[in-house]
This record gives C-alpha cells, sequence and structure tokens, in this order.
C-alpha cells in the first residue's frame, strides 16, 4: 500500500481512483428508460402489468448487445422530456419522432423506424384529404406530431381540432363517434383497424404528410451513452434481430432504415 506524504497528495491520489472507477461504477448502474403505456404496438401495458411492445423489444436487444442494464418505466408524454432533463429517466424510446425542436431538448440516435402520418376514418365519412375535414370533427393527441400537423393546416384555434390527452382516449373517441376522424401514426391506427373490423375504419394517406424517422432520447450531451445505442442499434439490426421484433409487431418486412435521420 502506497502511503500519502502530504494531504494534497492524498487528495489527489483519491481523485486518481475515483477517475478510474467511476465509468465502470456507471456502467454497472441500471438505465432508466422513459417509455409510453399507451401506444399500441410501440408501448403499452398488460393486464399482469407488463409494459411490452416494439419499443421495450428493440431497447431490451440493445441493451443485451451493449450490456446495459435497464428498467423501463411508464411514463405520460407530456412529462417524458422533463424527465429526462431533470435526471429521473436515462433514455427515452416512446416513439418519439425525431423533429428539429424535440433536438433542442435531448440528443437522438440513429432512426429505428420510419413512420408516416395517416388518417382514420369512421366508416361513412368520405374524404379524399385532410382538407376534406375542415367542417368535420378531427381527433389528434395533445402535443403529438398529428396534433402539430393538423393544427398547422386548420389553426391552432380551429373547432375542428379535439385533442386528446392520449391516442387510446382519441381512438375510443373515435369508436364511439365523438370524432369523426382521427390523425395519428400510421403503424398505430392501421394496428386500431386490424383489431376492430367490425367498426369498417378506412385508413386514409394524405400527401402532405412526409416520412420521418423515430428515434431513441438521451441528455443533452450525453455522447458515451447515445454511442453505445446507436452501436447497439447497428448491431441489433446487422444481426437480423431487428428484422424479427419488426416482423412481430406489424406483420409486415423491416424496411431499410438511413444511417442517419435526414434534417
Amino acid at each position: 500500500m502506497t502511503t500519502c506524504t502530504t494531504r494534497r497528495a492524498c487528495i489527489a491520489a483519491t481523485l486518481f481512483a475515483l477517475s478510474c472507477i467511476g465509468p465502470a461504477l456507471a456502467q454497472d448502474r441500471v438505465l432508466v428508460v422513459g417509455t409510453g403505456s399507451t401506444f399500441r404496438p410501440y408501448g403499452f401495458v398488460t393486464p399482469d402489468k407488463k409494459i411490452v411492445g416494439f419499443d421495450i423489444d428493440v431497447m431490451a436487444a440493445i441493451a443485451a448487445q451493449q450490456g446495459m442494464r435497464v428498467r423501463f418505466e411508464s411514463t405520460p408524454f407530456s412529462a417524458i422530456f422533463p424527465a429526462l432533463e431533470n435526471g429521473d429517466r436515462d433514455i427515452i424510446v416512446a416513439a418519439v419522432t425525431n423533429t428539429a425542436a424535440r433536438r433542442e431538448r435531448a440528443d437522438f440516435s440513429n432512426p429505428y423506424m420510419a413512420v408516416r402520418l395517416s388518417v382514420l376514418l369512421a366508416a361513412g365519412v368520405a374524404a379524399t384529404s385532410l382538407d376534406d375535414l375542415r367542417a368535420r370533427r378531427v381527433g389528434v393527441a395533445l402535443n403529438s406530431t398529428g396534433d402539430t400537423a393538423v393544427s398547422a393546416l386548420f389553426g391552432k384555434t380551429s373547432n375542428a381540432v379535439r385533442r386528446f390527452e392520449n391516442t387510446p382516449l382519441m381512438l375510443e373517441e373515435l369508436n364511439q363517434g365523438g370524432v369523426d376522424a382521427a390523425v395519428g401514426d400510421t403503424a398505430v391506427l392501421g394496428f386500431y383497424q386490424r383489431n376492430n373490423p367490425d367498426k369498417r375504419f378506412k385508413l386514409l394517406p394524405d400527401a402532405r404528410f412526409t416520412q420521418a424517422y423515430l428515434g431513441i432520447a438521451v441528455k443533452k450531451g450525453n455522447k458515451v451513452l447515445l454511442d453505445r445505442i446507436n452501436t447497439g442499434l447497428r448491431q441489433v439490426i446487422d444481426s437480423g434481430e431487428y428484422a424479427r421484433i419488426h416482423q412481430k409487431w406489424f406483420g409486415t418486412a423491416a424496411p431499410p432504415l438511413p444511417v442517419t435521420a435526414p434534417n
């Protein structure tokens, strides 16, 4: 054992030792992943209280590739970025579209899913585009990309726009006839349509909705964690595991993904 000859030398030795073990301790720490629990099939809670879905499987596969320990915590979307910023969550994977506004609050991984908005029409509602619904009741999830898109077209104060706290509430209102259409992620709306065939919903694409990408978010400046997530994602894609997860939840072949998301 080395004996410190002065108090300053002891402090220096202690700091050096901490700098050496710090990364190991950080690596061993369980990382808290904020995820959605109301957004089938990306993330939802089963009757036995388990959080499951496409997002959960992808993040779990990345963690396994990188030797990271993670714990998934259901987090309301309205609170998910504040939770990341204040350190309550280390990672966000909740079908979060990588947008310029969100990049001001978090750093995003390479894309793990290509997404596009669509309109889900109630039976008997005739429309060929979103423009045809200006005199109708159009449901959106509050602060979602659907909310942003519809508000930009109709105006934020338009009486046509009906905002709901989350997507299940929006879809239930469509189911009950409280709105004539709902705007949201194509995969989510398609999943709901397939599981409610008796309702005769119609899925309507609209050319104004451009393709976007989902990303896994970390606190701004956390490059070490972001690099591990990107490396793990590439390993999951290259191994074929990503394709199996995509087939499991969406029933279709996984589309090719860009290495990085276009801005």
